[in-house]
């Protein structure tokens, strides 16, 4: 969901190198290496509100402003491109001084640097807009306030997208190096004093892991390692769910779409992706602050006691995904004013015991032709490619196998957000298949259940299907309890899993329970 205009600029890396077995890191751009004395930092567990900062923007050149054919690449605007730069320290102040009126805690800029030997001043925008939004924030200190402090969103496309066409292999010592060489490089350009820590380590959202040609779980220790041997500190690693290893908490991309609320919870205003060039219509619509009413109230609905203690408002200012709370032509200062109405109740452990929900139907339903409240999500990157087509008589979706796994094919489906904001938590499902192949497919989703935590919760199994082969259209309904469906099971709120084969259907409903 990030930087399409920027990869249509590198299509051309699409065929990928090897980093060479006897890569070593470059210099890093910045002087902030060392171990240095950390001289603030969040607990965690502290009511925390973080936002990915996007900088990218170049007004002068027009820079993802305006895209390559002179078309506007904007779908929300700013309030004047006058000084819409990442160069220009009166900017990012400006956009920090109103993260302080949001009530934002921490800005991660959106990271789209890596490992480099080319001066600071000839990198591309990640780099060259570091020292500016540093100025920035001393600026707003010096003038007695105190600005949001500086972590890092970790764009991880630059694992397969970079100047030198590598695509990293984080199972290798070099693509390790690689991975630590991008994180180093960031905080080489942000001073200690300026960076948010938990607990006294650095804050690193990551983004997913789809970019990256291999990784396993001993990534995570040995960057950590790397980090502690330049910095002298630990990292505090945010993952997105998709990544292997232990991180210190989750999150899921997405929360512009609906709610994504695992161990750290991700919110948005909406989405709307028009103004991208190549990209199927895809907008979940404001409702004039409705939707982030309704995303802030169902995490404040939580007992504060369980639930997330960090939250990632997705986004301060991606204009080109209209996922913007910033200040803006369309939309004024309404969602700054929204966000510091609910960042003070977060943060203060309101509980709302009654919260907003717009209007949604009872049953949700969708096949190949006609989507009513349901969609299949083709994670094309990911494990779950489908393609639609013809089988045995009528419209199907089909598995596709995937470069994760030899053997398993899966499924992904996403209920409107406000399916079950009613505080509904058994649903009804009904799946119309193509019995054939033998063995069986499972029904796995993102769960509240109780007994369960972790990958178990997310992945909680519903219902596990017979298959024979008679090789015509069956249809099969069950119950499923403890149901959650936001947005835990990889992005998307269910899926279907089969081993060894593909699997075809051509219809799904889901119903709340009690819905007539």
């Amino acid at each position: 969901m990030l930087h399409s205009a920027s990869l249509l600029c590198v299509v051309a890396w699409a065929l990928a190198a090897e980093l060479p077995a006897d890569y070593t890191l470059p210099p890093p751009p910045g002087e902030f290496v060392g171990p240095q004395k950390t001289e603030h930092s969040f607990p965690a567990g502290k009511p925390l509100v973080a936002t990915s900062y996007f900088y990218w923007y170049h007004a002068p050149s027009g820079e993802h402003v305006v895209d390559h054919d002179g078309t506007d690449a904007l779908t929300d605007h700013p309030k004047t491109l006058e000084g819409f730069s990442h160069k220009s320290v009166d900017w990012h102040a400006g956009e920090l001084a109103d993260m302080i009126a949001a009530g934002i805690d921490v800005a991660m800029p959106v990271y789209w640097g890596s490992p480099d030997e080319r001066p600071l001043a000839s990198l591309g925008f990640s780099d060259v807009g570091l020292p500016p939004l540093v100025a920035a924030r001393e600026r707003l200190i010096a003038q007695g306030k105190n600005p949001p402090r500086i972590g890092m969103f970790y764009d991880t496309s630059t694992l397969q997208h970079n100047r030198h066409g590598y695509h990293a292999d984080l199972t290798t010592p070099a693509g390790r190096l690689w991975f630590h060489g991008t994180i180093r490089d960031f905080f080489s350009l942000v001073p200690p004093e300026h960076r948010a820590c938990v607990d006294g380590r650095p804050l690193v959202f990551l983004y997913t892991r789809a970019f990256a040609k291999d990784v396993d779980d001993k990534l995570f220790p040995a960057v950590r390692e790397m980090f502690r041997k330049d910095f002298g500190t630990d990292l505090f690693l945010v993952k997105m769910a998709d990544w292997p290893g232990e991180a210190d908490s989750v999150y899921q991309w997405g929360g512009a779409l609906g709610p994504r609320i695992l161990a750290t919870a991700g919110i948005g205003p909406g989405y709307d992706h028009s103004a991208v060039p190549g990209r199927s219509p895809l907008v979940q619509p404001r409702l004039d602050g409705g939707f982030y009413r309704y995303a802030w109230e169902k995490l404040l609905a939580m007992d504060p006691a369980a639930r997330p203690w960090l939250v990632h408002v997705e986004t301060w200012n991606e204009l080109h995904e209209g996922t913007e709370i910033c200040e803006t032509k369309e939309y004024g200062r309404l969602y700054i004013d929204l966000t510091r109405r609910y960042a003070d109740r977060f943060r203060n452990g309101v509980r709302i015991e009654k919260p907003f929900v717009p209007p949604t139907p009872a049953v949700v339903s969708a096949t190949p032709d006609e989507s009513q409240g349901l969609k299949v999500v083709p994670q094309t990157d990911g494990d779950g490619p489908v393609v639609v087509a013809p089988v045995a008589g009528r419209p199907a979706w089909t598995t596709k196998p995937n470069r994760h796994s030899s053997d398993n094919r899966y499924m992904y489906f996403s209920v409107g957000p406000f399916f079950l904001a009613g505080g509904e938590t058994d649903v009804e499902v009904t799946i119309t298949y193509l019995d054939a192949g033998g063995g069986e497919f499972r029904f796995e989703y993102d769960s509240c259940d109780p007994a369960l935590e972790g990958v178990a919760r997310r992945f909680r199994v519903g219902h596990r299907q017979p298959l024979g082969d008679t090789g015509q259209w069956k249809e099969v309904t069950f119950r499923v309890p403890h149901a959650q469906l936001a947005g835990g099971t990889n992005g998307a709120d269910f899926r279907l899993a089969r081993v060894g084969a593909d699997l075809s259907v051509a219809r799904v409903r889901v119903k709340r329970i009690g819905s007539d």
